[in-house]
């Protein structure tokens, strides 16, 4: 259901999240309207792709939050170095080490990271205007 009300929900809470996180003076208006246009046109094509209820992807999402992602990585190192670069690379990922292992076949790496929740990135200030009303209007 891809209803107006939904549409207008994300559309300021989108505008809401960009104001609240980009403390950098601009030109306002223009700024929040093409940050708002951007984000309707990535509602938009989701919403296109998914062709289900924000609601239910609201909830999933929420699903996610303090959920962990797990990789297993078996690594066969020559040097310091090169152990240092691939652990940087993973890290870049946000990927953290939470354990190292001497296998026959090399190091055994375990790691964790949060998994992605978009809701996570709004402050609770701002989604729980959205989650009481649903529209993002004071009352």
């Amino acid at each position: 259901m891809n209803t107006p009300i939904y549409r207008l929900a994300v559309v300021e809470l989108a505008s809401s999240l960009f104001t609240a996180c980009n403390p950098e003076p601009q030109d306002e208006v223009t700024g929040v309207r093409k940050t708002v246009e951007k984000l309707q046109q990535q509602y938009d094509e989701l919403m296109a792709e998914r062709g289900g209820d924000p609601v239910e992807w609201a909830a999933s999402d929420l699903e996610n939050l303090g959920d962990w992602e797990y990789r297993v990585e078996t690594l066969r190192l020559t040097s310091e170095e090169e152990f240092a670069a691939t652990l940087n690379e993973f890290g870049n990922d946000r990927w953290e080490v939470i354990w190292l292992e001497r296998t026959p076949g090399g190091l055994m790496v375990i790691m964790k990271k949060p998994s992605i929740s978009l809701l996570s990135k709004i402050p609770l200030s701002q989604l729980g205007r959205f989650i009481i009303d649903g529209s993002g209007e004071s009352q």
